[in-house]
């Protein structure tokens, strides 16, 4: 008579490893891929934000400094300029030239004379927005007008006026008032428009005063 061989007996071990020899399954694998996903969707919304907060400040950084060269510069105007203006309204100008009460003229412009005895004119011009220096040397017909600073989206210039002993209106005190945007050239466009504009108020008085 043949002898049978004897039964071997499965084991939940045996099982398991039977298992992990055969691979994961699909099930397994939808299950990693969407936890993988996950998380890597949240790593670039983490890369997408401080992308966008360092190209936010790093945008206001470069417009607040062109800005405060430009309010350094023309400060530096006012205060050492001879003659300044405009000092009385003038309707014909667009916009008016205005006059609050009696000693307050609001303009887009500010006309200035440097020590050189050159005409200065720094003027807003809001289809353009943008800020102009025209220059006309002392003696000279020809006046040369570049652009000194773009992006600016609103903008006035103050000049308090008084009565000097002969009567003549002369500067006290010139203030401007202006806001930049960011400028969009350099921005990309995944970016977004997170960048607040800068907004500048400075003033300052003529160091001579005729008396």
């Amino acid at each position: 008579m043949k002898r049978q061989p004897p039964r071997t007996r499965t084991t939940p071990s045996r099982i398991l490893r039977r298992r992990s020899r055969a691979g994961i399954s699909l099930v397994e694998l939808l299950i990693s891929l969407s936890i993988t996903a996950m998380l890597l969707t949240a790593v670039m919304v983490a890369l997408d934000a401080s992308f966008q907060a360092y190209a936010s400040a790093a945008e206001s950084a470069s417009t607040q400094t062109t800005t405060r060269l430009v309010v350094h510069r023309t400060l530096t105007l006012v205060r050492t300029s001879t003659a300044h203006g405009p000092l009385a309204p003038d309707g014909s100008t667009t916009p008016p030239v205005t006059l609050a009460g009696t000693s307050t003229i609001t303009s887009h412009y500010m006309d200035l004379v440097d020590p050189k005895g050159d005409l200065i004119r720094l003027e807003y011009r809001a289809d353009e927005e943008m800020l102009y220096v025209s220059v006309t040397p002392y003696g000279g017909s020809v006046t040369t007008t570049e652009p000194l600073l773009g992006g600016v989206s609103a903008c006035s210039f103050t000049l308090t006026r008084r009565l000097d002993n002969d009567g003549v209106w002369v500067l006290e005190r010139g203030s401007l008032d202006f806001t930049v945007e960011p400028d969009m050239d350099t921005s990309l466009a995944i970016e977004g428009d997170a960048t607040p504009p800068v907004r500048v108020i400075a003033s300052t008085m003529p160091r001579k005063l005729d008396d």
